[in-house]
């Protein structure tokens, strides 16, 4: 009943709306994959490193949940909302060694516009390097030369395509928690890192259904399956 009379209040039926076709936009862009990349061998080599135990499959598996991104996939959004988080979390602490940045933030309205535009363009340098550094990675990683085809990773013009899908992804990703702020519910880097962890519920839930035994002490133990 409450969550009906929620949906009669046209204003808020509308901030809910909007906010829910915000975040379906996302989810469909968490499935465009950047071209080049065989995504199949992709997949199949965060899967053995996960059945393997490898630490830095596992971390960057939740880097990717909590960011809003898809590491496993290699899309548009790979890189997620975290180099925007990542630049806003450096002018927090810069502001609190630095009087001429608190300064600026205590200015009002037009202090924080400011701090707002270099934290946008601090998360595109952000974006650019993590890009770099994901492309290096996949290109060198798993066997018989990496996961992308060959005819594509020594094209620079796949470099340039990439960096910049990778970059406009998560710029995407920024405005669009922005327009939830504005015109949606609750706060819009929140929403997305919400929707992406919601998304990986089911397959956890699985997973924990499939391994945990509670008849089994060894096998009843919640964690990496060796």
């Amino acid at each position: 009943q409450a969550l009906a009379n929620v949906f009669r209040i046209p204003e808020l039926r509308r901030k809910i709306l909007f906010t829910l076709g915000m975040l379906l936009v996302y989810r469909i862009g968490y499935w465009i994959p950047l071209p080049g990349v065989n995504q199949e061998q992709l997949a199949s080599y965060f899967d053995l490193a996960k059945s393997q135990g490898n630490a830095a499959s596992r971390a960057a598996e939740y880097v990717a949940i909590f960011s809003g991104g898809s590491f496993s996939q290699s899309t548009i959004f790979g890189l997620g909302i975290m180099p925007y988080i990542s630049a806003s979390i450096i002018f927090q602490l810069l502001a609190s060694v630095s009087p001429a940045l608190k300064k600026i933030q205590d200015d009002g309205p037009s202090g924080r516009q400011k701090i707002m535009e270099w934290t946008r363009y601090v998360t595109v340098g952000l974006c650019i390097v993590q890009a770099i550094a994901w492309l290096s990675f996949i290109t060198n990683a798993g066997q018989g030369g990496g996961l992308v085809y060959a005819q594509w990773s020594s094209n620079p013009l796949w470099w340039v395509m990439s960096i910049s899908a990778l970059t406009a992804g998560t710029v995407f990703l920024m405005w669009l928690g922005e327009q939830i702020d504005k015109y949606g519910i609750g706060n819009g880097v929140s929403m997305i890192i919400m929707a992406g962890i919601l998304a990986g519920m089911p397959s956890a839930i699985i997973w924990v259904v499939n391994n945990y035994e509670p008849g089994n002490a060894a096998a009843g133990k919640i964690g990496p399956m060796g």
